[in-house]
């Protein structure tokens, strides 16, 4: 019988990191009185048969594919989590989002609050209670007919950041209709179009820089191609 496949692909690892590459839709962490799968316990009952105990320091949303880092001990877990929560790793996305990005590269900065309300994040004003600043910079990488391939870097890391700060300023990501519930669904891509493409931190023990990338998944590529394909259509 043929060993059953993994739902997830090891970047990197060694006695200390588990690096993988999550895919969309995929859980990072148990829901509390749910018996969803997630990723957390895969890797848990993977790393479980070999008698380690991992811990994870950081998470991405369901919906967003790529990078996430899992300590296999206690030490590096303690010194994995300070880094994540003092958003010392740098963390690099590729999101699609609509219309069309005017600079070529930029910084947003907002204040944000997360609400009960769908359990979101919102954009508030700075003296506002619960008020945190969130943080990137973003370059653009390719410019569309009416979409646009950013490469964003988080500063901080905020839940839902990426998705609530673009949409703040007119460019919601392709497919994230829990943000921007206008927005129509694609048929190439059932989820918000954002990769956690890149990631580097300092190793736990060693000290060296760990570089990770997560190829760019396979619903995102047919998107790309098809609004290239439409660029080329309009300007033909």
């Amino acid at each position: 019988m043929a060993a059953k496949k993994r739902p997830f692909y090891i970047v990197e690892q060694d006695k200390d990191i588990f690096v993988v590459d999550k895919p969309a839709g995929l859980l990072a962490v148990p829901i509390p009185d749910s018996n969803v799968k997630n990723l957390y316990d895969l890797v848990a009952d993977h790393l479980g048969k070999h008698g380690v105990r991992v811990g994870c320091v950081h998470r991405i949303d369901r919906y967003t594919s790529g990078l996430m880092v899992f300590a296999k001990n206690k030490r590096a877990y303690d010194d994995l989590y300070e880094k994540f929560r003092n958003h010392d790793p740098k963390r690099t996305y590729l999101a699609i989002v609509r219309g069309i990005v005017e600079k070529d590269e930029g910084t947003l900065e907002h204040h944000l609050k997360l609400i009960k309300d769908g359990f979101r994040n919102i954009v508030v004003d700075p003296d506002e209670d619960g008020a945190t600043p969130a943080r990137l910079s973003y370059k653009v990488k390719e410019r569309f007919f009416d979409n646009t391939l950013v490469e964003v870097q988080l500063d901080t890391g905020l839940k839902n950041q990426i998705r609530v700060q673009f949409e703040e300023i007119g460019h919601q990501l392709v497919g994230d209709q829990h943000y921007a519930p206008e927005e129509k669904q694609e048929p190439l891509i059932d989820r918000q179009a954002l990769h956690a493409y890149r990631l580097s931190f300092k190793h736990p023990r060693k000290r060296k820089t760990v570089k990770c990338e997560a190829k760019i998944p396979a619903d995102m590529l047919r998107l790309i191609d098809r609004f290239r394909w439409n660029k080329e259509k309009h300007s033909g």
